[in-house]
Parts: structure tokens; C-alpha cells; sequence
């Protein structure tokens, strides 16, 4: 089974840095640093890779200290030796829409678009070769700079999406709680006066003492019973609910899901059980694996119902198979019934598998 692989601007927000930019210093260059080489002109070819590394440091410190400096050793160049605009505007452009603030950025590059082209134009009385330098360098200084501003739009949204998935956990740890405290709070504290009354009727009046006693018994097994009823709705899953909401949940979290329909021939337990699996199975995605796919697939043969999920985030489950409390309960309620829960790192995310018996 393949899983694809996370799209590149995803890819690009997991791992940011300027190294987008720093890709074309060799490229545009190579050639001015061989034609230096073969001319014989060593003060020309140190000068270009000294560009090189000024070019470099810029875009790793950014600012707009270091590319006025940039600015300065390549209009030093062009100045002694008048020669490959071509190669040096657009990697001033580039420079521009790292370094310079992003306000500011698209009007450098423009800047820089038409003093090369009137530049060129001037200097070899060619239209084609001002409009060539022009789109050069106005293209390498936008493309960087949108590249620039889609990653950081990227990261946002992750980070996003992050903090959505724990909300929503949040959420429902809010909403739990509240009903639990609707739910007791009137319920205990009958019960805490009828144990006072208990103890102050003791001696004097062991039979209304019984009295309030009884209450206490009646009105903790009425309680006891409430719990259990709205515990149960919430424990209570069905593997074709949970499946439907995994796929509402990841659309949401901006996952793109494949999940399969869920075997209409499953008994209720096993049923019960793999709709955990799934809906822990899909929490993780959602808080820890920082995935753009995931694919929930449910199978069974004779013996045995298999549900696999599998992501494709670079950050794969949680830190360890032991230490998340959900996939450890998961693991004790499929071994209580002679099933398996297999969850380890893949080269391109991470895979969960559990098994259970057909029963």
C-alpha cells in the first residue's frame, strides 16, 4: 500500500528557511565565474565568489543592512567590470524578496526591474535586451517573494489546524465535565446533608437516623445509575458512526481522507471496538501527526476484523507507543479479547493496526 506523499507547500512549512533562494546563487553564477576562470581574470572570479557569499550570508540573516551591502559589492561589479547584468539583477531580485522586509520587498524588486532594464537598454541600444533583463529580474524577484509569503501562509495554517484539533479536544473535555457536574453536583449534595443527618440523629433518634440512611442508599444507587447511563453515551460507538465522523473530523483538520465503509458483517462488540480504534486512531492524526493524507481501511476474513490507519505527517504518532493513555486503553481493550494494536513510524508517516477476532 502507498501512501502519498505531502504536497510541497506542506512540505515547505515544515521545513522553513531561505534555502529556496539560496539554490540559485551557483546557478546564476557558474557562468560569470567560468568566463572569469577562462579569461584569466582571478580578480573578477574572487570578486564573484565573494558575491556569492555576501549573497548568502543576506538571505540567512536577512534585513535590510545586509542586502544594502549586497547592493553595494554588485553595483562595484558592475561598475569595473560592466558586464553580466543578466545574471547579477536577478540575484539581487531574489536577495529582495528574502531579506527586505515583505512591504517592502515588491517595490525593491520593481526597483531593480527598471534600473536594470533602462540600464541594459542604455548601454547596448537593445529594446530586447532591456525587456529580457526586466522580465529576468521582476520573475525571480516575485517567484521568491511569493514562495516566501505561501510558506509563512502555510505554517499559519498548520499551526491553525493544530490548535483546532486541541480545541476541539478541549471542548469536549469542557462539555464532559459540565454534564458530570450537572449531572452530581445537586446529587452529592443530598447526600452530604443526608449523611449529617445521619450523624446528628444517631443517638437520639436511631429511627429517623435509619430514615435518612435508606435515602442516602436510594439516592446513590439512583446517581450511580445516571452515571453509567450518560457514561454510556458517550462510550457507547458504532464503527460506521465513527468512520463517517473521522472522515468529517480530517476534512475539517484540512486532511485529505480516504476511508473505506466499514463490513456490514461485524458482531456488536467487535464493532464497539474497532470504532475506538478509529477514533483514537484519527485524534492522533489530527493532534500529533501534522498529516495532509490519511487512510482509514477496515477489512475482515474468517477469523479476524482489521482496522489499519495510515498518515502520511512527518511527525508520525505520539512520542511513544507506551506513553499516549489512549492507545494504551486501546491496547488493554483489544487484548482483553484476544486482539492486537500495532503502532510504529513508517519512512513516509505513520501506520496503526488493530486486530481483533471475528467473533
Amino acid at each position: 500500500m502507498t501512501v502519498e506523499r505531502e504536497p510541497t507547500l506542506d512540505w515547505l512549512a515544515r521545513h522553513p528557511g531561505p534555502w529556496f533562494g539560496l539554490v540559485w546563487a551557483p546557478v546564476l553564477l557558474v557562468a560569470p565565474l567560468v568566463d572569469a576562470i577562462t579569461g584569466a581574470q582571478p580578480g573578477r572570479a574572487g570578486y564573484l565568489v565573494a558575491l556569492g557569499v555576501a549573497f548568502t550570508l543576506t538571505v540567512l540573516r536577512t534585513g535590510e543592512l545586509p542586502f544594502a551591502l549586497l547592493t553595494v559589492l554588485c553595483t562595484g561589479y558592475l561598475v569595473v567590470w560592466r558586464t553580466d547584468r543578466e545574471f547579477i539583477f536577478p540575484l539581487l531580485a531574489i536577495a529582495a524578496g528574502l531579506a527586505v522586509r515583505q512591504r517592502w520587498a515588491l517595490g525593491v524588486v520593481t526597483g531593480l526591474t527598471v534600473s536594470g532594464a533602462v540600464a541594459a537598454g542604455i548601454e547596448n541600444r537593445s529594446l530586447d535586451t532591456a525587456l529580457f533583463l526586466a522580465f529576468a529580474t521582476f520573475i525571480a524577484g516575485v517567484a521568491t517573494f511569493l514562495i516566501r509569503y505561501l510558506i509563512g501562509i502555510v505554517a499559519e495554517l498548520s499551526a491553525t489546524r493544530e490548535q483546532l484539533a486541541l480545541a476541539a479536544v478541549a471542548n469536549e473535555r469542557l462539555r464532559f465535565s459540565r454534564d458530570l457536574h450537572d449531572l452530581l453536583g445537586h446529587t452529592l449534595s443530598v447526600i452530604v446533608v443526608k449523611a449529617q443527618a445521619v450523624y446528628r440523629l444517631l443517638d437520639r433518634d436511631p429511627a429517623a437516623a435509619a430514615e435518612h440512611a435508606r435515602d442516602v442508599e436510594a439516592i446513590g444507587r439512583q446517581a450511580l445509575t445516571e452515571v453509567r447511563e450518560t457514561v454510556s453515551g458517550y462510550r457507547a460507538v458504532s464503527l460506521g458512526e465513527e468512520l463517517a465522523n473521522a472522515r468529517a473530523a480530517l476534512a475539517a483538520g484540512n486532511v485529505v481522507a480516504d476511508v473505506a465503509p466499514a463490513p456490514a458483517d461485524l458482531g456488536g462488540q467487535v464493532d464497539a471496538l474497532l470504532g475506538w480504534v478509529v477514533r483514537e486512531g484519527t485524534t492522533n492524526v489530527l493532534r500529533h501527526a501534522s498529516a495532509s493524507t490519511c487512510r482509514i481501511a477496515v477489512s475482515r476474513d474468517e477469523e479476524t476484523a482489521l482496522v489499519e490507519i495510515v498518515d502520511d505527517g512527518p511527525l508520525g504518532g505520539p512520542v511513544g507507543i507506551g506513553d499516549g493513555t489512549g492507545l494504551r486503553g486501546l491496547r488493554e481493550r483489544l487484548e482483553a479479547v484476544g486482539g492486537s494494536l500495532t503502532a510504529a513510524a513508517t519512512p513516509t508517516g505513520f501506520r496503526l493496526i488493530a486486530k481483533v477476532p471475528a467473533l
